[in-house]
């Protein structure tokens, strides 16, 4: 369990009621991985939904020829493992802390249920969501066009 007040710090989770934090807060666990560590691959299960709390990670993509290429940087604040909101809660690249990074981890299974349950929830962290696909779909175009 992680405290309220800390998720409350995020974008994704501020303006939300006492008992909806109170509800995440006991689904979620904090979690600090060393820097150069491999978080996911891609296709694995997604099985929670990460908020950044301090640090830094590459979410890249295997191109057909091999090479690994970083195509977005996440920093403290930034949602991580979108895919465990979104069918088929597999993720959709790999993701490499590149400093120590301190995380929050929620388990998606029943975030899902909590979104289902509370509307307003759900649009948060869709809305969250999309504004990282467009962003990220933005950069992935920028390292195609350099290539």
């Amino acid at each position: 369990m992680v405290s309220p007040e800390l998720l409350r710090r995020f974008r994704s989770f501020a303006g939300l009621s006492e008992s909806i934090l109170k509800q995440i807060a006991m689904i979620a666990e904090e979690r600090t991985v060393p820097a150069g560590v491999r978080l996911f691959d891609e296709g694995m299960p997604a099985t929670h939904l990460y908020v950044i709390v301090k640090g830094e990670v590459n979410i890249q993509y295997l191109l057909g020829n091999g090479e690994m290429r970083t195509v977005d940087t996440l920093v403290d604040g930034d949602l991580l493992v979108w895919s465990a909101l979104v069918e088929p809660y597999r993720t959709t690249a790999y993701g490499t802390t590149t400093k120590e990074t301190h995380l929050i981890g929620i388990q998606a299974d029943r975030l899902r249920q909590l979104c289902e349950e509370n509307p307003i929830l759900g649009y948060r962290l869709m809305t969250q969501v999309a504004k990282l696909l467009a962003h990220r779909l933005e950069n992935a175009r920028i390292q195609l066009a350099a290539t």
